[in-house]
């Protein structure tokens, strides 16, 4: 296993690519090339318009919709596609990658693809999340520091081989990543609380605030914007994620019932002193988080 916080030069030298020019891996992208060594970077899309597009943003990388030859001669292959197209091109991309590569992801659900491409690649695969983002999407949303300082979860398993941990490893930190490991399953319980279900809460939030009169939104201000921005993402993407990890999401839905719940009974019975301890319990909660960086 690494030892975090070395000197993480062993991927500024590597042949990478990365599969998916969105957000997540146009930021990479930036990162490894702001990061600087001798490193190659590729980068490929599936349509041609995404390839012309990432072709102008990025132009220290290479771009191509040819999946052979964005995999040829590959150290590293990073896919940042949403959870069900990193599950679905796993046995394609095997026919071109040199055995030797070394396979991670940035989805942000991981039992079912740790599951589904330890199948296809045994111990070169290492599931990974970086906990950084936007309710933003797409390649002009991109940016060098979307990972300076933000947390990349590995989840490698019993099968993973130490190389493969290493140098995934090594990429997520040069692109500015502080790392924590968990299992997948560990990772998915997490999620749920802390990602997954704020997604749901804001959008069920958008829901009941603006459900029964749009023109709402026109008085709204800091609170109501600070509360439901994460609603503001794409809606295919979350869809995926929550039914991939429905079972833990559940489970956060269930919990936020029993809050609200616990809110509901407070006011109705004109309790006051209920009403804050609600509200106390809740700012003290949040006071733990660590201060963005």
């Amino acid at each position: 296993m690494p030892l975090f916080g070395q000197d993480f030069s062993g991927a500024l030298n590597r042949r990478v690519t990365i599969l998916g020019p969105g957000l997540i891996g146009g930021s990479l992208a930036m990162a490894l090339s702001r990061a600087g060594g001798s490193r190659d970077i590729t980068i490929w899309a599936r349509r041609e318009e995404a390839v012309r597009e990432a072709a102008a943003r990025l132009p220290t990388c290479q771009v191509t919709h040819d999946l052979a030859a964005a995999a040829a001669d590959c150290d590293i292959a990073v896919l940042c596609l949403s959870p069900h197209a990193i599950e679905l091109i796993g046995t394609e991309l095997k026919k071109y990658l040199p055995s030797r590569a070394v396979v991670t992801d940035a989805g942000s659900v991981k039992g079912k693809i740790v599951a589904c491409l330890e199948k296809i690649f045994g111990g070169r695969f290492i599931g990974a999340h970086p906990m950084a983002g936007s309710e933003q999407s797409g390649l002009p949303a991109a940016r060098e520091n979307l990972y300076d300082g933000a947390v990349c979860i590995l989840t490698p398993t019993v099968c993973t081989d130490p190389s493969a941990h290493n140098l995934a490893a090594d990429l997520w930190s040069a692109a500015g990543c502080t790392l924590q490991e968990m299992s997948p399953e560990a990772h998915d319980r997490a999620m749920a609380r802390i990602s997954h279900l704020p997604h749901a809460a804001a959008a069920a939030l958008v829901h009941a605030a603006l459900g029964c009169d749009p023109a709402l939104a026109r008085l709204a201000g800091g609170g109501y914007r600070d509360s439901t921005r994460i609603a503001g993402g794409p809606e295919g993407l979350w869809a995926e994620i929550f039914l991939d990890n429905s079972g833990e999401v559940l489970s956060g839905i269930h919990d936020l019932q029993t809050a609200l719940e616990t809110l509901k009974l407070a006011l109705s019975s004109g309790n006051r002193n209920a009403v804050e301890s609600f509200l106390a319990d809740a700012r003290s909660l949040r006071a733990s988080q660590p201060p963005a960086i």
